[in-house]
């Protein structure tokens, strides 16, 4: 069009940005893992404890790729599950330990 230069042209398109990013498959993983220490805390706190330290640590391998929520989430559900496994546990030896010292056979109790 007679020789117009459209480089330098203002109201030329802009140019679409990226994508969204993709969630991180290990941020997916502690979310996860973190939400399962929470439930299994309440039931078999070992398994808990167990799935706490694997969301605690496929958070943080996450969270060094790519920071994002998600790990954030996995991480802090993580911790709560940890903790609330570890009370748990403590509190259950005390109950045990103070019907023990009671007089009560906890032997049956363990042996289940």
């Amino acid at each position: 069009m007679d020789g117009q230069n459209f480089q330098n042209n203002p109201y030329q398109q802009p140019v679409p940005p990226e994508g969204p990013k993709k969630t991180d498959s290990l941020a997916i993983v502690s979310l996860i893992l973190g939400i399962g220490s929470i439930i299994m805390s309440c039931c078999i706190t070992y398994l808990g404890i167990g799935l706490g330290i694997g969301g605690i640590i496929c958070a943080v391998m996450s969270k060094k790729k790519q920071k994002s929520g998600m790990s954030t989430a996995g991480m802090v559900c993580s911790i709560i599950g940890l903790v609330l496994s570890v009370l748990l546990l403590i509190f259950s030896a005390a109950i045990l330990g103070m019907l023990a010292s009671q007089g009560y056979d906890v032997s049956d109790i363990l042996n289940y």
